[in-house]
């Protein structure tokens, strides 16, 4: 279950303290609702952090709605949704919070956003092509994963029916320092603010 490598609390105490807001590297993913081809996306171990964007953070989408015949949606149906397989696992996950879906692609991904928690929803297969819930589990926000190995991930829009979508999910995930990292870029600072005194000493003396 994927409930393991999302580490539902923060791996790195160094980087939640500073709020994640200096990180190593970010890509992001996003999730066309009329495809059926997920994006592939392998961890290697460390800590992540996973946020949900829209276009005005450098996504493709603000959400999706499945539901829209001939382009043309309803006042409501929007999400940001997703589903996610594991090492080609049987299982899958959905990503959701709760409550029914929204007004607009842009309600969708606010209340996404400044949700508290995300529900992660285990289905398993039962032959035929359906699905069974078997466990659901809340993951705090900020939403941190923590694989312990190199982890294929196949991110992906799950629906029967594609002709009638709209839009899609995007995703941000940031590679966020280890700690000993920030121990050593600290210690760096440190060092170089140092050298720095020293040297504004040493030419004020010869002044």
């Amino acid at each position: 279950m994927l409930t393991k490598w999302t580490g539902a609390v923060c791996g790195a105490a160094v980087a939640c303290a500073l709020g994640f807001s200096a990180t190593a590297n970010a890509a992001i993913i996003n999730l066309d609702s009329t495809s059926s081809v997920g994006v592939d996306f392998t961890f290697a171990p460390g800590t992540y952090k996973i946020e949900f964007i829209g276009t005005a953070d450098g996504g493709a989408y603000n959400g999706w709605n499945s539901a829209c015949p001939a382009g043309v949606c309803p006042a409501s149906g929007w999400r940001e949704t997703f589903n996610v397989d594991v090492n080609g696992q049987p299982d899958i996950e959905v990503f959701s919070i709760p409550g029914p879906a929204f007004s607009s692609a842009l309600a969708a991904l606010a209340a996404f956003q400044a949700a508290p928690f995300i529900l992660d929803t285990t289905l398993t297969p039962v032959g035929g092509g359906a699905y069974t819930a078997t466990g659901t589990n809340s993951i705090p926000q900020p939403w941190i994963v923590n694989p312990a190995a190199p982890t294929l991930v196949t991110f992906f829009l799950r629906d029967l029916t594609r002709d009638d979508n709209v839009g899609g999910v995007s995703l941000r995930i940031t590679a966020v320092p280890e700690p000993s990292t920030w121990a050593m870029m600290l210690l760096g600072f440190g060092g170089l603010g140092a050298a720095l005194r020293s040297r504004r000493k040493s030419r004020l003396a010869a002044a």
